[in-house]
Order: structure tokens, then sequence, then C-alpha cells
């Protein structure tokens, strides 16, 4: 198997992790240049976890389980700590009883988050749960998928009738720019795209106000507050457990390389999660 950078022969993955200090360093082996998929999960766990991972240790990292057991070697301590996904839970139930203004029986990890904040005061009533869990990032909130639908159909609609009008009835005039805009009705309709595609999406950006997926759920926005709130849910320093290490690394990489359905702790962060 070549290495990493696409060169010859060998078995070795020299940098499966990136040297994140640089972050367009050269590979020594081929002299190809570094993506920055590794180098995002590297500063990543190196903030969340308040340590330092040296080259030579990013190095020599192939599966999630290394770099857990790495991670672990630095700010594991205990064993016996509770599950994070579940004090995550516990946390979150208790901010949407006081801010949702719902009744502790109605929470539960498969309950929709839509059925929790009423689409009237959604984002408003989700940024003061946020606030009172002291999460610092942001939730992306979408355009209902009939909008998106209905936009894209009217700027597709729009093109088509764009591009026969100008084929039927040209357009004709001393400027050599509207001819050029004109001549053509492909060009007129991809123009007319560009231009109207933006003007709508942009005008509807406060219908931005349903979850986006997969956090859609409780259980799902107890996973994201662990990856984007790690302070949260965290023992104290020095005081990880390697099962919270291994949840978290989870959520990170998962977030990162978009791979839940091929995650696992022995797979290969190349062949088997796509890391770029």
């Amino acid at each position: 198997m070549g290495n990493l950078c696409g060169g010859g022969g060998g078995t070795s993955l020299p940098h499966i992790f990136f040297n994140y200090r640089l972050r367009t360093t050269v590979c020594r082996t081929t002299g190809c240049f570094m993506g920055l998929d590794g180098v995002e999960i590297v500063m990543k766990v190196e903030e969340t976890f308040d340590i330092a991972i040296a080259d030579s240790e990013a190095e020599k990292i192939v599966t999630p389980s290394e770099l857990i057991d790495l991670i672990f070697s630095k700010a594991g301590r205990i064993q016996d700590a509770s599950c994070l996904t579940q004090r995550a839970f516990h946390r979150l139930r208790a901010s949407l009883i006081r801010h949702g203004g719902v009744q502790r029986s109605q929470i539960r990890l498969e309950t929709s988050l839509a059925t929790l904040f009423p689409r009237a005061r959604r984002v408003t009533n989700f940024q003061a749960v946020a606030t009172d869990l002291g999460l610092s990032k942001e939730m992306e909130f979408v355009r209902p998928s009939w909008l998106v639908s209905l936009l894209v159909t009217a700027t597709v609609l729009g093109s088509v009738v764009t591009a026969i009008s100008l084929t039927w009835h040209p357009i004709s005039s001393s400027s050599a720019l509207v001819n050029f805009i004109f001549a053509s009705p492909a060009i007129s309709a991809f123009g007319f795209a560009m231009i109207f595609g933006w003007a709508i999406f942009y005008s509807t950006r406060w219908m931005r106000i349903e979850f986006k997926s997969p956090c859609t759920d409780v259980g799902h926005l107890s996973r994201w507050i662990v990856a984007h709130g790690p302070h949260v849910v965290q023992s104290p320093p020095g005081q990880w457990s390697r099962e919270q290490i291994a949840e978290t690394i989870r959520e990170i990489v998962i977030e990162i390389l978009h791979c839940e359905e091929q995650y696992r702790e022995d797979a290969h962060f190349i062949k088997d999660l796509g890391l770029s």
C-alpha cells in the first residue's frame, strides 16, 4: 500500500495526522501538500482535552482507537465516570424544563426538537437554552425542505423561461457587453439563475427555523453538545475516563469527516473513514 501522500511502496502512513502548526506542510516523503481534515481533528482534540500532541505522536496514529489511547495517556485518570451523552442529556433536560416550559416526562432521547421548540419562537428559545448551558457554538438552522424545493424550482423555471424567450426574441444592442450577455440563451439563463437564486435565498434567511439533520431530536442534540461544548459535561481537568474520551472522539471525527455509518474505533482513518 502506498503512503498517505500517494507515493510508492511501503506500508507506513507517515502523516495520517498532519502537522497542525504548518497547515500546508509539504510531505517529507513525496513533496505533496497536506490536507486539512487531520489538522482540524488534531486542533479540536488539543482544544477539547487541553493537551498537546507532538508531531512524532500524531504521525503514528492510524485508527480512532490509537488516538483515544494517546489522549487517555495524557488526560485520563478515572474509569468509572458517567457517559458523556447521558450527562449532556440530563443537563439539557434540566435547561429545557427551566426555559422551554415542558414537563420532564416529555423529554426523551427520541423526542423531536420541533415538538419542544414551537416554530414561532424556536430560534430565540433555543438560544436561551444554549446560553443557559454555556454553549459558545451556535446551532445551525435551515430553511424548511418545502421552501428549498420551491426556491430551486422557481430558479430553474426562471432560467428555462429566460433561455426560451431569448431564443425566440434575441436581443441586439450596440454594446458589446450586452450582446455578449444576451447573445447566448445558455449564458443568459445561467446569469439569471445565479442572480435570482442568490436574491431569493438571501431574502429568505429569516425563514431558517428548522433544525438541521441529523440534530433533530434530543439524543442527537445531546451528542452535539458533547462535541461542541465538552466543558458542559466533562470531568475536572485530568479526570477523563477512556469511555468519555472515546465518545468525544467519535463525535469529533464524525463531525469533521461525516462518517457516522462507517465509524468504528478500529477503522482506518484513510481507508474506512475518508480522511483526506
